[in-house]
C-alpha cells in the first residue's frame, strides 16, 4: 500500500452570522489561514443544528435569516498547525475547535516543491511591518529596534515608499552605536541607557543603505529564496506595484515555510541531480567549538572567531550539550559585562575575566540533527527553536558539523533552481 504522509485535521465551529470586527467569523479565519500560508481550508454551511445554548437553528424556507451552523475544515502539516492554532482560537471566540490526525493521499495535482513554493510573497511575510522616516533619529530608530525579533528597518519617504534599509551593521558602523542591537537587548536597563546616551547625533538618512534590494509582493517565494541567496541577502523589504512598504521577508520567513513542505517526503522533490536533502550535505566543518569547562576568554574567543558570534559547546566525549552566544554572555553576566561588551564588539583577546566556565553561560538545548536529516527537519528545528545555527550529531551526540542559517538557504536555493516552471494547468484558479 502507498504510504500516506502525516497531517492534522482541524474543525472549527460557529454560526454563520457571528462577527468578528465587522466580518463574518469564519471569513476571518479564512483570510487568516490564507495570509499565513496555510495549505487550504473549506467552509460547511449546515443545514440544521444547535449549540450551547441549545438554540436550534435551521434552513427551513421560513427560517432562512436564522443563525446557521457553519464548520471550517482545515487539513494541514502538523507544523503549521501548532503555529497557526493560537491565532484560529483567538478568531473562533466560544466556537468548538476540533484537532485529528489523519493520512493524506495526495494534495491535488501538484508536488510538494510547487505547492509550497508557489506561495507569493504576501503568503509568508511578515507584516505588519514597523519603519522609520528618513529625517528620523539614529535613536528613534535604535528604540524602535530594541527587544524585536528583527535586526534591521526599512526607511520610507514622507509617501510611504521605500528610501533605504537600516540594519544592525549600518548602526554600529555608520552611526556609531556602541553594541549591537541582540547585546543591547541582553544588557540591564541601566547599562543600556549609557550605551544609548553615548549614541552620535545622526540622522537614518546619513546611516542607512540607500538602494536596498526589494521585492513586490505578488513575486512567488521561488523567486524571493532565489534573489536573496543569489545576493547573500538576509532580509528583504516587500512593496506593493507602487513602490510602497507592505510587509518585510526574512530568511527565517521563507526557512519556516521550508520547514512546513507538505508532505514531508523530501524524495518527492522535482529537483535537479546533486541538490542537498539531508544534513550531512550542507552542515560545514569549520565550525567554532568550546569545552563546557573552558573559561570565559576561551569563549570569547570561539565567539569571535566567525561571523556566527556564538559558539557550539562540547563535553569531554565531544557530546554537544549547549550553544553560546556573545548575547548569553552578557545576560549572564550582568553589570560585569561591561567590560566584555567592547571586547565582543573590537573582536579582540580578553584578557583577565571573571571566572565563569562556559557551561554556565550556555543556552539549552541546541536543537541537534541528526546528519540524515531531511532539510526541512533542520528549518523547522531552526524556526521552532530560534537557532541562528543547528548542531550536527552522530548516534551518540558527538558533534559532526553545524549548519546556519545562509547554508540552509543556499541549500534551498538550489534546491529551487531545480524545480521545473509550473504549467498554466498546475495555477490556482
Amino acid at each position: 500500500m502507498e504510504s500516506l504522509s502525516r497531517g492534522l485535521r482541524v474543525e472549527i465551529y460557529c454560526g454563520e452570522a457571528d462577527q468578528v470586527q465587522h466580518k463574518p467569523r469564519y471569513a476571518a479565519i479564512l483570510e487568516y489561514l490564507r495570509k499565513e500560508g496555510a495549505a487550504g481550508a473549506t467552509v460547511t454551511r449546515g443545514i440544521a443544528g444547535f449549540g450551547r445554548q441549545s438554540v436550534t437553528h435551521t434552513a427551513a424556507i421560513l427560517d432562512l435569516s436564522l443563525d446557521l451552523p457553519v464548520v471550517i475544515t482545515w487539513i494541514d502539516a502538523p507544523e503549521r498547525v501548532r503555529r497557526l492554532l493560537p491565532g484560529v482560537r483567538e478568531l473562533a471566540g466560544s466556537g468548538i475547535i476540533t484537532v485529528a490526525e489523519v493520512g493524506i493521499a495526495s494534495y491535488g495535482e501538484r508536488t510538494v516543491g510547487k505547492l509550497r513554493f508557489d506561495l507569493h510573497v504576501a503568503d509568508v511575510m511578515t507584516t505588519p511591518v514597523r519603519s522609520v522616516g528618513v529625517d528620523a533619529a539614529v535613536r528613534e530608530a535604535v528604540e524602535t529596534l530594541l527587544d524585536q525579533p528583527f535586526r534591521a528597518l526599512p526607511v520610507v519617504d514622507d509617501s510611504g515608499k521605500v528610501a533605504g534599509l537600516l540594519t544592525n551593521g549600518d548602526l554600529v558602523a555608520g552611526a556609531g552605536l556602541g553594541a549591537r542591537i541582540e547585546l543591547l537587548n541582553a544588557m540591564d536597563e541601566a547599562e543600556r541607557g549609557r550605551v544609548l546616551d553615548s549614541l552620535p547625533d545622526g540622522k537614518v538618512r546619513d546611516a542607512m543603505n540607500d538602494a536596498p534590494t526589494t521585492i513586490r509582493s505578488d513575486e512567488t517565494l521561488a523567486a524571493a529564496t532565489i534573489l536573496m541567496g543569489e545576493r547573500g541577502l538576509k532580509r528583504l523589504p516587500v512593496v506593493d506595484g507602487n513602490g510602497s512598504l507592505v510587509g518585510m521577508l526574512s530568511r527565517a520567513d521563507i526557512l519556516r515555510a521550508v520547514a512546513e513542505a507538505f508532505p514531508r517526503d523530501e524524495a518527492e522533490l522535482a529537483t535537479a541531480p546533486g541538490t542537498p536533502r539531508v544534513a550531512r550535505e550542507v552542515m560545514r566543518a569549520d565550525y567554532p567549538v568550546v569545552r563546557d569547562d573552558a573559561g570565559l576568554p576561551a569563549v570569547i574567543d570561539a565567539i569571535c572567531s566567525t561571523r556566527l558570534n556564538r559558539a557550539v559547546v562540547v563535553d569531554s566525549a565531544g557530546r554537544v550539550v549547549g550553544v553560546v552566544s556573545d548575547s548569553a554572555v552578557v545576560k549572564a553576566l550582568g553589570p560585569a559585562a561591561r567590560g566584555i561588551v567592547a571586547m565582543l564588539m573590537s573582536k579582540v583577546k580578553l584578557g583577565d575575566a571573571p571566572d565563569r566556565p562556559a557551561r554556565e553561560l550556555m543556552v539549552t538545548p541546541a536543537g541537534n540533527v541528526g546528519p540524515d536529516a531531511p532539510l526541512s527537519e533542520v528549518a523547522r528545528v531552526m524556526t521552532e527553536h530560534h537557532r541562528k545555527i543547528v548542531p550536527v550529531t552522530d548516534a551518540a551526540g558527538r558533534l559532526l558539523g553545524i549548519i546556519d542559517r545562509a547554508d540552509l538557504l543556499a541549500a534551498t536555493h538550489a534546491a529551487l533552481a531545480g524545480l521545473a516552471t509550473p504549467s498554466d494547468s498546475d495555477e490556482d484558479d
